[in-house]
């Protein structure tokens, strides 16, 4: 279990650098924006939404512009909230931690994570899913994607900037099970092959989920 400072330290020094290479990933990303597009359809009464994990606010403005404009983007990093914040002014980003959350129980209609749980172990994930899970309101939906495989890949260098980080790959049944134990119900559970040259060559999961009852341990 790596400590949240180095996450912290490791997207604070490549913020402007991270905007610059993925801000527009989406364009890229066929499936990843078909699916953000259907889910901001499916759940556009169900506001306000959260991007957790947004980063430089990709993800969060492309639900914005799709119809979602209730929405906060939320980051651990401070200097990544400050990049998303620059880049759409008219936007709403704050800082959180998605291990502990300062939200009020069912403070949101939906969610979104996007390769936001890359850097937890199978633990932690599982008490990002309960709190998820706590700030959702009732019947409120969750999709979230990540990297697939056992592995963990350390870098030492990201973007040209000197790091200290781990990178989390997981076995998608494994973390279904994690979240029908913690009160979801699996609505879609979809994986792809990674599209060359744009990403890194690993396998991805796109888990979309509802909230259905309290945690069952």
């Amino acid at each position: 279990m790596q400590p949240q400072e180095k996450v912290i330290q490791c997207y604070d020094a490549t913020a402007e650098k991270y905007a610059a290479q993925f801000i527009d990933e989406l364009s890229k990303k066929h499936f990843d924006s078909l699916l953000l597009k259907e889910f901001a359809a499916a759940n556009k009464n169900n506001t306000p939404f959260a991007d957790f994990g947004c980063g430089p606010g990709q993800t969060t403005k492309y639900l914005y512009d799709h119809g979602i404009t209730d929405i906060v983007g939320i980051d651990i990093s401070t200097e990544m909230i400050k990049t998303a914040t620059n880049l759409f002014p008219k936007m709403d980003f704050e800082t959180g931690d998605l291990l502990n959350l300062t939200h009020k129980p069912n403070s949101f209609g939906a969610a979104i994570a996007f390769y936001s749980i890359v850097h937890f172990t199978y633990r932690q994930v599982k008490i990002a899913f309960e709190e998820i899970h706590r700030v959702l309101k009732p019947n409120g939906e969750f999709l979230f994607s990540f990297h697939i495989g056992d592995g963990i890949l350390h870098r030492d260098e990201f973007l040209e900037q000197p790091v200290d980080v781990d990178f989390y790959f997981f076995e998608t049944e494994k973390i279904i099970e994690l979240l029908t134990k913690t009160g979801y119900e699996i609505i879609d559970a979809l994986e792809r092959h990674p599209y060359e040259d744009v990403e890194y060559p690993s396998k991805r999961a796109y888990i979309w989920v509802g909230k259905t009852s309290n945690s069952k341990g």
